[in-house]
């Protein structure tokens, strides 16, 4: 899993094969050209844990957001988030201060881990972390984070957990001419200092990876139980809100953007109402006999992703009275800019080829089966005013007031899943990434047009961009050398809709099987 970074470079590509190439020339000689290979292969750690950060604190700037949005929704998960931010921090800040204090013991206090004089020396490390436990803390340190971070993950997840454990291990090595030395001992005893720093900067960097991987995996819960639109609530949508008297009153009452798999319950006054068919909506009926205004309350129970049924209490009036215009919108309670919105103008009593209706904030057109509302900005409000003509005469009959969205709920999936796990071959099949929304009203159509594919190859993140919604062939390249258990991620995707705009969606995230 990843954010949009930089584009690997091939010295980079080379670091994890230089740093065991390098480990093993150490048996036989330390001469000055490795000592300095290990402080190149120490710079591309260090700018991998870079990558990492601005990574990382892209999807804490998301739970941010949301939580503040939403913080009944994303409360518990952004607390969580905050958590490991701060566990993660705090270890890696510790391995910082280790890696700094060895460096002044063996440079002195003027010492500077980004620039070691003392790189050939095998003692001051040695001594700190082995002789005065220094690498035990460590390593009880990293177990006590590692086993925090798994907690987070479902059980079910065993390949994500699996990864973390392997990342974070903390072992000790498997026994050698019988003798099995502690996982401290292999780390920090018979290396020049150089060779361990770089080894605490690859811990460093290992560290970062799988906090991503946590956070990352939070992130794809905020949705995981929540409404196909986060806009949910009772709505009631009457055929007309002025009812003349000997005529009969109807309204549909539904939640709006609603699953049309999933069937509510509507009472109103004690009696469930009769849903019709294909539209969830319950059809209430209340014969007009007197003039007035009249209430009428109800509950919709509606069962939420997580199996919970969620009452939606409503209250609606209406009135009968004498002729005037009614204006409802044929689909939702809203308007959405860029889009052809249906609307339905009636004035009782009326022809519809007598009635005009003019918008601002758009244009609104007439049709054979009614009128369609185009609104052109989003965030603000349309007005809509009706007029109609009554003994030859033009009578302006009322403005009404509508809200304006972008239409949200974009999901980008490849092989029609926005995450899990899939099969190399399955992956390799896939022509790209498309964008839609599941159950749109509208035919609204989107089309990608940039996204990244980024992997961990070597310890490293390697990220390739590519504008479209057709895999590159360097993303192929990428997918070729992915095995069971790797984790492939696609973000920063852009896609334009045929409202006009331009969205950036949620990551895609993979598990290879």
């Amino acid at each position: 899993m990843s954010s949009t970074g930089t584009p690997e470079t091939p010295r980079q590509k080379m670091i994890m094969l230089m740093y065991l190439v390098l480990t093993a020339m150490l048996a036989l000689n330390v001469d000055k050209k490795v000592l300095d290979a290990f402080a190149s292969v120490n710079e591309g750690f260090m700018s991998t844990i870079t990558n990492f950060n601005v990574k990382n604190q892209s999807v804490y700037n998301q739970f941010s957001n949301a939580a503040h949005e939403n913080p009944k929704k994303v409360g518990d998960l952004n607390r969580t988030v905050v958590r490991i931010k701060t566990q993660t921090d705090s270890l890696y800040n510790y391995i910082s201060k280790l890696k700094d204090q060895i460096v002044k013991r063996a440079d002195g206090p003027e010492g500077d881990v980004n620039n070691i004089q003392s790189k050939e020396d095998l003692n001051v490390a040695a001594e700190l972390m082995i002789a005065k436990s220094y690498g035990t803390q460590l390593k009880h340190a990293i177990e006590t984070y590692k086993d925090s971070l798994v907690k987070v993950f479902d059980p079910a997840d065993s390949a994500q957990i699996a990864s973390i454990r392997k990342s974070l291990d903390t072992s000790d090595p498997p026994p050698f001419e019988g003798s099995r030395p502690s996982w401290e001992v292999s780390k920090f005893e018979g290396y020049p200092l150089i060779a361990v720093i770089t080894l605490m900067s690859k811990l460093q960097s290992d560290i970062r990876n799988s906090e991503f991987d946590a956070i990352n995996f939070l992130h794809s819960k905020i949705d995981a139980s929540s409404f196909k639109f986060n806009n949910l609530k009772a709505q009631v949508i009457p055929k007309s809100n002025y009812v003349i008297q000997g005529d009969a009153y109807e309204a549909k009452v539904f939640i709006s953007a609603i699953d049309t798999t999933a069937v509510p319950e509507i009472i109103v006054n004690g009696n469930k109402l009769p849903i019709i068919t294909g539209e969830n909506a319950g059809l209430y009926k209340a014969n007009a006999t007197t003039e007035g205004t009249f209430v009428w309350k109800g509950v919709i129970n509606f069962k939420s992703p997580g199996g919970q049924i969620v009452p939606y209490p409503f209250s609606q009036e209406y009135q009968v009275a004498k002729p005037s215009a009614t204006v409802s919108l044929t689909k939702m309670n809203i308007l959405y800019a860029g889009l052809p919105n249906p609307v339905s103008i009636s004035v009782p009593g009326m022809s519809s080829r007598d009635i005009s209706a003019t918008m601002q904030n758009g244009r609104i057109e007439r049709t054979a089966d009614g009128f369609l509302a185009y609104p052109e900005k989003a965030d603000t409000k349309a007005y809509i005013s009706v007029s109609t003509v009554i003994d030859k005469v033009v009578k302006q009959m009322g403005t009404y007031e509508f809200r304006v969205k972008m239409v949200k709920g974009v999901e980008a999936t490849v092989a029609g899943k926005t995450q899990g796990k899939i099969s190399k071959s399955a992956l390799e099949a896939e022509l790209g990434v498309f964008a839609n929304i599941p159950d749109c009203d509208f035919e609204l159509k989107f089309h990608v047009l940039s996204f990244n594919v980024s992997t961990s190859k070597g310890g490293f993140q390697v990220d390739k961009q590519t504008d479209g919604n057709r895999f590159s062939q360097e993303q192929r390249d990428l997918f070729k050398g992915l095995t069971r258990g790797a984790r492939l991620t696609i973000d920063g995707i852009k896609a334009k809709g045929d409202d006009g705009f331009t969205r950036e969606l949620s990551p895609i995230s993979f598990t290879i099987q």
